[in-house]
């Protein structure tokens, strides 16, 4: 049987205060439904806006059970898939008694955390992403680090490459501010077994259409921060 994992999005309004699963305002929990895409003539782009992008700062909670060298190993792999697209990233690592400042509102936040034991979702899901349905902002992105080592381990591929890989698409999720997926590349839902153990460097990039939507928002972003000023 061939077995596939995929990485989830769930809508919110709000940030839930515990950062678990909460229901949208008026209306029950969204997910991305799994025949989802996301399409290159959805998005709509600007070549004539002059300003450059601003830095995609990122606040990591990291976890006890990733040693520093698998982290930075992990987020040069994560880093190094937005630098493809043009996308500069800035990372600020949080330990368990770091990062007591309140995040600001341009940072994404990321935290490694095991699954939750006895969790009804499927295990083969290695993360999901929190999205502001109503201002169309990313919020939070969570990856399970028992599953990812889980997975390399029973491939036998290398762990910081695929956690690397599964930071990346939620931070570009979270980018994207959009549930649904793209049907190849970074994006896409599902990650089987032959892709993984291949790892051809086209699975897992950012299509062209996706770095151009990220790079506009960004830019969008910075000229707002500009405009606010004046």
């Amino acid at each position: 049987m061939r077995v596939k994992v995929w990485l989830g999005v769930v809508f919110v309004s709000l940030i839930a205060p515990h950062l678990i699963a909460v229901l949208a305002a008026g209306g029950p929990l969204e997910t991305a439904p799994v025949t989802a895409s996301f399409h290159e003539d959805a998005v709509v782009l600007d070549p004539a806006t002059p300003q450059l992008p601003r830095p995609v700062n990122v606040r990591m909670y990291r976890s006890p059970e990733v040693t520093s060298e698998v982290l930075s190993a992990a987020l040069h792999v994560a880093e190094a898939t937005f630098a493809a697209a043009s996308v500069d990233v800035v990372w600020k690592v949080c330990g368990p008694a770091e990062c007591n400042v309140p995040p600001t509102p341009t940072e994404r936040l990321v935290r490694l955390v095991r699954a939750p034991e006895g969790a009804s979702r499927d295990t083969r899901c290695l993360g999901d992403a929190l999205i502001d349905a109503r201002k169309g902002t990313g919020v939070l992105a969570t990856v399970y680090i028992d599953r990812v080592l889980d997975l390399a381990r029973h491939l036998d591929i290398n762990h910081p490459t695929l956690l690397g890989r599964t930071i990346a698409h939620e931070i570009g999720h979270l980018l994207l501010a959009t549930s649904t997926h793209s049907t190849s590349g970074l994006m896409r839902e599902l990650w089987s077994p032959d892709e993984l153990l291949a790892s051809r460097a086209d699975d897992w990039v950012l299509r062209p259409f996706e770095a151009a939507a990220i790079r506009q928002r960004l830019t969008m972003s910075r000229a707002d921060d500009s405009n606010s000023t004046l």
